[in-house]
């Protein structure tokens, strides 16, 4: 767990923002779709709107993740402001859903037979997807399973904690940097300030919105949570159809 602040310190903020939705559903998932991009300009006028400004821009390197950045640069372009050049750590990129459901699934159905319904239909229906989704990421964040350990939760949760401690240490005092990750780094930062267990850390990622913006202050290798997933921006111009999860 990060510890929190002293008085007397100045801050710098972390804008953790999500990257806009994918192309979930399809052989080109890792890219951002239509609403995606929307999503993203949108996101960039409210912060130009703000006032907001970054002295320092990081990312994964999923192509989602450096498509959203390339969208709120040319947005801002468009306004005559820059964007700082954006410096991509693979620490910060989601983990890999497929290859932990290959590894978890088969534990399950051991266990669950009846489990394989849901699996069967899971591409074709979204409520079963999220279904067998929510159940196998539990799964794996409770670390009950023998697993290679590049797949474990322990594994993901520390490439993104050292990631973040990576930033807090490059950046000085009162500057507001920009992360543009994915719901899962999002989460073990919350997870990581506020000491939630490995599975209230999943149930958190799922509540994470496409675009949206979640706040740290830091100083001094100390960081706290100021907002969490922020999405006002998506519905400000009374299109629901913006709010989305994957």
């Amino acid at each position: 767990m990060y510890p929190f602040f002293q008085k007397g310190i100045t801050l710098s903020v972390l804008y953790l923002i999500r990257h806009g939705q994918a192309c979930f559903g399809t052989d080109t998932y890792d890219q951002l779709s239509d609403i995606g991009r929307h999503q993203s300009r949108v996101l960039a006028a409210d912060l130009m709107r703000a006032g907001i400004r970054f002295d320092a821009c990081w990312s994964g390197t999923l192509k989602r993740q450096l498509q959203t950045v390339d969208q709120v640069r040319s947005t801002f372009r468009e306004k005559g402001l820059d964007l700082p050049d954006s410096t991509g750590i693979s620490g910060f990129n989601e983990y890999d859903a497929q290859k932990i459901f290959r590894a978890v699934i088969p534990l399950i159905l051991d266990e669950d037979s009846e489990f394989i319904h849901h699996v069967n239909t899971m591409h074709t229906d979204h409520r079963t997807f999220q279904r067998v989704f929510e159940r196998a990421a539990t799964r794996w964040a409770s670390g009950r399973d023998s697993l290679d350990e590049a797949l474990t939760w322990s594994t993901f949760a520390m490439r993104v904690t050292n990631s973040i401690r990576k930033i807090i240490n490059h950046s000085g005092r009162g500057r507001h940097v920009a992360v543009f990750t994915s719901a899962g780094p999002i989460a073990v930062a919350m997870g990581n300030v506020l000491g939630l267990s490995a599975d209230k850390t999943v149930t958190v990622s799922w509540q994470i919105v496409n675009s949206s913006v979640t706040r740290f202050k830091f100083s001094r290798g100390r960081i706290s949570l100021a907002t969490f997933n922020e999405y006002g921006h998506l519905e400000r111009n009374g299109e629901k159809s913006l709010v989305t999860y994957r």
